[in-house]
């Protein structure tokens, strides 16, 4: 089955290879690179018919037979992106009232500091890492990338975890302290002395994680002999190091990981992110890194802005597109050059906001009324402008499904028992599943 994953891809990859960015959209003429018959389809389309096709809505146009067979293929091919509830609370005794799981009056204070996109991340992985604990029989994790200490701190003062949290930014680490400090100084409001007493804390550690033989000579607590590892949405190739470490050390009695970030993963090296499985290494897997940055897009929470209309600041990819085609005709070596993001560009002129696009890099405009005139007959494209970036982003469910069955057969070829489940709102969490693997 994942070979047919790969045949679609390349086949897709080669038609839109050239269109990775979409600021050569002019430049490289990509509305050309599409099949004649696509052209002709989407050419005046409203991107609000765009958005309800993608998602599978109905509509009045008649598309293209092979425009019909790449959505339901990848619809096929792809890992279910809608959220389960497989991972339902499971319920407090009444006795544990004198805590900080069971007290009415702290329920929330682990949501203090905690953004929404957070708060739900943060709940539905706390709930699943403690079901991993209880059936592992393993009261510790360790969370890499831990950032302010969300996670961990729900899971030592509310699950009775023994935690720890890593992470590389030690400004990140101070302020997680804090956040232990002050949540302990509430809590102590509404328990009992000895309950007060019996809170577990955190641990927090400043650690850059380059290689695997750290994780192997880390020292932790005898508290944390055996434990769980965890990431949320570690960047490129931390998420592969942590399945590595997980398969190699006898101390990990779980993982549960959530991947992020696939354009930086390492694809050409022995400690390579993608792929990590042999079947994948022998077969001819490779993935540009124009599928991987693709395969970080939302195309949930995207199609639905198109459905709704909200899609005029969209439009500023034309503008920057056809400020592309005047700086590579001036000097092609300014191509991709790193030009400033403006705001509000719909209140502006395109030759002002060229004006301020450029401002930094001191470079002279033309003065060419032909050039201008041009920049704004490009602008008229800007619904062709999106429609390729919306067609390219179909192919992003199937690529981070290869990506991930890859890291699920990694585990699986070890000997050791891995599923993979989505579980967060893709729409509020857009890479939404975890991989959720245990030693027996």
């Amino acid at each position: 089955m994942i070979v047919s994953h790969f045949q679609i891809i390349q086949n897709i990859d080669c038609r839109f290879s050239d269109t990775a960015d979409i600021a050569d959209f002019f430049v490289d003429n990509h509305w050309e690179k599409l099949p004649a018959s696509w052209q002709v389809t989407f050419q005046n389309i409203d991107p609000q018919v765009l958005g309800d096709i993608i998602l599978g809505k109905h509509s009045n146009y008649i598309l293209p037979l092979s425009f019909l067979a790449l959505i339901k293929t990848v619809q096929t091919y792809s890992l279910p992106r809608q959220s389960i509830n497989k991972f339902e609370s499971i319920k407090k005794p009444e006795n544990l009232y004198d805590s900080c799981s069971g007290h009415p009056r702290l329920k929330n204070l682990y949501l203090k500091h905690v953004k929404l996109k957070k708060r739900h991340e943060v709940s539905l992985m706390a709930e699943i890492v403690h079901q991993a604990t209880l059936q592992t029989k393993c009261n510790a994790v360790v969370d890499f990338g831990s950032g302010l200490g969300h996670l961990v701190r729900l899971l030592a003062y509310k699950y009775d975890l023994y935690a720890a949290g890593i992470e590389c930014q030690s400004q990140l680490t101070q302020d997680a302290r804090k956040h232990d400090l002050q949540l302990e100084y509430t809590a102590k409001k509404y328990l009992s002395a000895e309950s007060g007493l019996k809170l577990r804390r955190p641990i927090h550690f400043d650690m850059t994680l380059n290689n695997i033989n750290q994780l192997d000579n880390l020292e932790l607590p005898d508290t944390i002999k055996d434990y769980g590892l965890i990431g949320l949405h570690p960047c490129g190739d931390l998420g592969p190091l942590l399945l590595k470490h997980f398969v190699n050390s006898s101390r990990v009695k779980f993982i549960c990981v959530v991947g992020c970030c696939y354009m930086k993963l390492t694809c050409d090296c022995i400690d390579r992110g993608y792929p990590m499985s042999r079947y994948l290494t022998g077969l001819d897997s490779g993935l540009s890194y124009a599928s991987r940055e693709i395969a970080c897009h939302a195309i949930e929470v995207y199609c639905d802005r198109l459905r709704k209309g909200n899609y005029e600041d969209l439009k500023i990819h034309a503008y920057r597109a056809a400020l592309e085609r005047i700086l590579v005709e001036h000097d092609p070596k300014l191509r991709h050059a790193p030009v400033r993001s403006i705001k509000h560009f719909n209140t502006m002129t395109f030759q002002r906001y060229c004006t301020l696009a450029v401002e930094k890099l001191e470079i002279p405009l033309p003065v060419c009324a032909d050039t201008w005139s041009r920049g704004e007959a490009d602008l008229q494209h800007w619904r062709r402008v999106v429609t390729v970036y919306t067609l390219r982003l179909l192919l992003a469910p199937l690529v981070e499904t290869v990506i991930l069955l890859d890291r699920v057969l990694f585990v699986i070829e070890n000997g050791l028992t891995c599923n993979i489940y989505p579980v967060f709102d893709p729409k509020i969490s857009p890479r939404n599943h975890i991989i959720v693997a245990r030693r027996a």
